[in-house]
C-alpha cells in the first residue's frame, strides 16, 4: 500500500500562500534523514523499506485509471457528469475526486473538481437549494450533493469561492433540518424519500443525511441539538434486538447495506459511549467478517457502506474487509478505466464514482470518512 502522509484537512478562509514553509521544512526533513543516516547506519534500512513500500500497488494504479475515465465523462462547458440523475452523478464524482486527494489549483484533477462544485452550486441556486429534482433522486440527491459541497468547503483556492459554498450549504443543510420526520412513533427523527415532514422514514436515506449533518459541523455550521438528538434516536430504533442489526425499517430483514449503514450512522454521530450503544455498534458490525463483497441486490451502493463502516470500526475490519473488497472491484475495472455495472442502479460514472470513493477509503484524506 502506498505511504501517504495523513494532512488533516484545514478548512482556510484566506488564500494562504504556504508554499515557502513548506520548503523549509522539506529541507529540515532531509537534513535530519542525512544526519540520521550518518549517526545511526540502521536507518538505510528502514528508509530502503519506505521506499520499497510506497511505491504505488495495484489499488492505487486502479484509482488512477478510474479517475482518468471518470474525468473524461465530464462536460467541460457544464462541470456536469454524465448520466441519467446529473445532480447525483456528479456529487459521487466530486466525492470520489476528493476523497482521492484532489483539490482545485493544485492536483491533476482538481479543475475537473473545481468545476463539477460550481457545477452543483448552479443547481442549488437555481432549484431552492433542493437537489433532488431529477428522477427518483430525491432526498437521496439531497444528501449526496449536500455531502459533496460540505467536503469541498474550505478546499477552494480562494476566500470568495469557499464563502459561495458555504453560503449554498446554510440553505441545502436547512431543508434536511426541516426534512426530519417529527412525528411521533418508530420513524421519530428519520428523513424518507421526499424533502417533506410526513411522519414515514428510512435507514437507507436518513444516514445520508446524518453524514451532512456531521460534515456540516466540520464546517462549523451550526446543527440544532433537536435535530441530531431525534435523529440519533432513530438510530437506536432502527436495530432490530432479535437479528442483532440494523435494519431498513427496524423491524425489516437486515441486509449487509444496512447493517453497516447503521454503523456509520452511529459512529458519525458519535454514539459509543454507552455499553449499549457499543454493544449495536459491534454486533451490527460483525457482518463484515462474514459477508461476500461479491454479493448484493445494489453492488456499489451495499459496497460503500461496506467499505465506510469496515473504516470507521477501525484496523481489524480494514485488515480483514477491505483486502476482500478490492480484490473484488478490481475484477469488475475494464481496460479503459470505468467499473461496469455489477447489480442493482446504474453503471457508467455512477458505479465508478461509488468504486474509488470504496477503494480511496485506504487514503483516509476526507474527514466525514477519518476513523
Amino acid at each position: 500500500m502506498e505511504i501517504r502522509m495523513k494532512l488533516k484537512r484545514f478548512r482556510t478562509f484566506t488564500n494562504i500562500e504556504i508554499n515557502s514553509f513548506a520548503k523549509k521544512l522539506i529541507l529540515l526533513n532531509s537534513l535530519f534523514l542525512s544526519f540520521s543516516l550518518l549517526v545511526f547506519p540502521d536507518v538505510s534500512k528502514d528508509m530502503a523499506h519506505l521506499k520499497l513500500i510506497s511505491k504505488k500497488d495495484k489499488v492505487d494504479q486502479s484509482i488512477d485509471k478510474g479517475l482518468a475515465w471518470l474525468c473524461s465523462q465530464q462536460d467541460p462547458s457544464t462541470g456536469k457528469f454524465r448520466g441519467s440523475l446529473p445532480n447525483t452523478i456528479t456529487g459521487l464524482a466530486c466525492i470520489a475526486l476528493m476523497a482521492s486527494g484532489q483539490q482545485p489549483g493544485r492536483t491533476e484533477y482538481g479543475e475537473n473538481l473545481k468545476k463539477g462544485i460550481n457545477f452543483l452550486l448552479r443547481v442549488g441556486k437555481q432549484n431552492g437549494w433542493y437537489f433532488g429534482k431529477e428522477g427518483k433522486g430525491r432526498m437521496y440527491t439531497q444528501g449526496i450533493v449536500t455531502l459533496a459541497l460540505c467536503e469541498a468547503y474550505g478546499m477552494m483556492a480562494t476566500h470568495k469561492e469557499n464563502k459561495k459554498i458555504k453560503e449554498g450549504l446554510v440553505l441545502a443543510i436547512r431543508l434536511i433540518v426541516n426534512a426530519q420526520s417529527k412525528h411521533k412513533g418508530q420513524h421519530n427523527g428519520g428523513w424518507h424519500y421526499e424533502p417533506i415532514n410526513r411522519g414515514s422514514a428510512d435507514l437507507s436515506v436518513s444516514v445520508w443525511q446524518i453524514l451532512v449533518l456531521r460534515s456540516a459541523q466540520n464546517c462549523q455550521i451550526e446543527i440544532p441539538k433537536e435535530t441530531l438528538d431525534l435523529a440519533a434516536g432513530y438510530l437506536r430504533r432502527m436495530y432490530n434486538n432479535t437479528r442483532k442489526s440494523f435494519a431498513y425499517k427496524g423491524g425489516h430483514k437486515n441486509t449487509p447495506a444496512m447493517a453497516t449503514a447503521g454503523v456509520v450512522g452511529m459512529k458519525v454521530l458519535g454514539l459509543i459511549h454507552t455499553p449499549e450503544d457499543r454493544e449495536k455498534v459491534h454486533k451490527s458490525g460483525l457482518i463484515l467478517l462474514k459477508v461476500d463483497p461479491n454479493r448484493g441486490s445494489q453492488f456499489y451502493y451495499q459496497s460503500y457502506y461496506l467499505a465506510t463502516a469496515a473504516n470507521v470500526l477501525g484496523k481489524k475490519y480494514r485488515k480483514e474487509f477491505l483486502p476482500k473488497m478490492e480484490r473484488t472491484l478490481l475484477k469488475l475495472q475494464l481496460p479503459s478505466g470505468e467499473f461496469k455495472k455489477h447489480s442493482g442502479f446504474l453503471g457508467g460514472a455512477y458505479s465508478t464514482s461509488f468504486a474509488i470513493i470504496c477503494l480511496c477509503v485506504r487514503y483516509q484524506y476526507l474527514p466525514i470518512y477519518q476513523e
